[in-house]
C-alpha cells in the first residue's frame, strides 16, 4: 500500500510542492508555556520511517536522545501515552488509516499541561469514495477501503 500511494502522491504533486514538501524539517524542537517539545513522524532516531510500536523497549534510548517533556510521535497509527522518566511519549494515532480495531478518526489534545487521546466518527463512506475515484490497483484499493472501513489490515 504504501509503495503504491508514495508513487500515486508524486504523480499528482507538481515540482513547487515537491519542494514545499522536501524542505519541511524531519522534526520540530519548541517550547509552549512549560512544556519542551519534541516533534517527529516516526521516532527520534529515524524521523521518517523507524516503526516503534507503544510496547516496545527501544523508546527508552529514544526518549534519552532528546530534551523534551512531551516527545509527539506517529508512524504506527496506534495511538498511545507513556511515560519514561520525566518524558511523556504521546502517538495521537491517525485521522485517516486508524490501525485500532475500529475506524473512528483519532487525535490527541494538549490542554491545560496535559494530553488526553480522542476520536470521533466520519464519514467513512465519503472518503471511500473520494479514493475509489484515484484508480490505484484494485488490490490496493482494497486494502485501503478496509483499513478505513474497519481499522485494521486484512490479514494475508
Amino acid at each position: 500500500m504504501a509503495d503504491v500511494t508514495r508513487r500515486y502522491t508524486a504523480s499528482v504533486l507538481n515540482q513547487d510542492q515537491k519542494q514545499f514538501l522536501k524542505a519541511l524539517p524531519l522534526h520540530k524542537e519548541l517550547r509552549r508555556q512549560n512544556t519542551r517539545f519534541y516533534l517527529c513522524h516516526a521516532k527520534p532516531s529515524d524521523p521518517l520511517y523507524g516503526y516503534c510500536p507503544a510496547d516496545s523497549p527501544d523508546w527508552i534510548g529514544e526518549v534519552q536522545a532528546v530534551s523534551a517533556d512531551a516527545l509527539l510521535v506517529g508512524h504506527t497509527r496506534a495511538p498511545f501515552m507513556r511515560r519514561i522518566g520525566n518524558c511523556l511519549i504521546v502517538n495521537p494515532g491517525s485521522l485517516g488509516q486508524p490501525k485500532t480495531g475500529k475506524p473512528d478518526a483519532c487525535y490527541a489534545l494538549w490542554e491545560d499541561g496535559s494530553f488526553h487521546l480522542k476520536s470521533f466518527r466520519y464519514s467513512v463512506a465519503k472518503t471511500v469514495a473520494k479514493l475509489r475515484a484515484l484508480s490505484l490497483p484494485q488490490e490496493v484499493e482494497d486494502d485501503l477501503i478496509t483499513v478505513l472501513e474497519t481499522g485494521s489490515v486484512k490479514a494475508r
